[in-house]
């Protein structure tokens, strides 16, 4: 999913939401540096390649199976279970709608790749406790 562009954040107001979130930030820092570490010793050129055809990859994908290429507001969007959570307060979250027409199998993969975060929370806890609830 993706947000709507708004206005940014100010220098100060990163600076403040940094000390709020200061165990995330250092969290962040860290597996930001370990990445890099890592990409390095992948090789940096090498790595660009792998992501150029990721996106390659990933726009023939969304050309098969978007509705429009790319993402929509969520009221776009016909198939519930397709549709992301809109936070209170008006975050406007942009999902992706399914091409119509799409062959039973393609479908299938087309809804994995566009299935929301909670509802894909939702089907992977559904497999790995067969319905039941996690907690308790």
């Amino acid at each position: 999913n993706s947000r709507r562009r708004s206005g940014g954040v100010t220098s100060s107001q990163a600076e403040r939401l940094r000390a709020w979130n200061h165990l995330d930030w250092e969290l962040y820092s860290h597996l930001n540096r370990s990445f890099w570490k890592k990409a390095e010793a992948f090789g940096i050129p090498r790595l660009r390649r792998e992501v150029s055809r990721l996106r390659e990859r990933r726009e023939r994908l969304a050309k098969g199976c978007l509705k429009g290429g790319g993402p929509v507001p969520a009221k776009a969007i016909p198939d519930g279970m397709l549709r992301p959570f809109q936070p209170p307060g008006g975050g406007n979250i942009l999902g992706f709608a399914l091409r119509a027409g799409l062959d039973p199998e393609q479908r299938e993969k087309c809804v994995r790749m566009a299935t929301p975060e909670l509802q894909y929370k939702d089907l992977l806890e559904r497999r790995q406790f067969g319905g039941k609830s996690g907690a308790g």
